[in-house]
């Protein structure tokens, strides 16, 4: 009589792939999570510093109406980015605002990637010709 299927030598393999795959598998999955939280903490990170120069950049702005529009963006999408700074530089002709943080992370102990967005362009100012 022939034998069809799997051969005898060969019983037992698929708990012993799945040892070796799963693992692998895992990493990725976690890996991709993981990566989603890192993209979204540096949009985040560029939101604030987009509306800390915006608020800055304006004739009458000042250091101080730059970070607390920052912080107005970090404080509206809480848990994105962990321990952020935010820094203004403003001179006559620039502006040039850095946010600073981490990325939220599911590892325990472990503060996440760090995060900076720098955003710099002009002040806003009156010309007379």
């Amino acid at each position: 009589m022939a034998k069809t299927g799997k051969q005898d030598n060969e019983r037992g393999n698929a708990p012993v792939e799945f040892v070796l795959i799963f693992p692998v598998l895992l990493v990725m999955f976690f890996g991709i999570i993981q990566g989603a939280m890192w993209y979204q903490g540096q949009n985040i990170a560029h939101a604030a510093a987009s509306a800390a120069y915006n608020n800055s950049r304006a004739s009458n702005g000042t250091v101080g109406s730059g970070v607390t529009a920052g912080n107005q963006v970090i404080n509206q999408h809480q848990g994105s980015l962990n321990g952020v700074s935010i820094s203004v530089d403003r001179h006559a002709n620039v502006v040039s605002v850095t946010v600073t943080g981490h990325a939220s992370t599911f590892i325990p102990g472990w503060n996440g990637p760090i995060i900076t967005q720098t955003v710099s362009g002009p002040t806003e100012r009156w010309v007379n010709r």
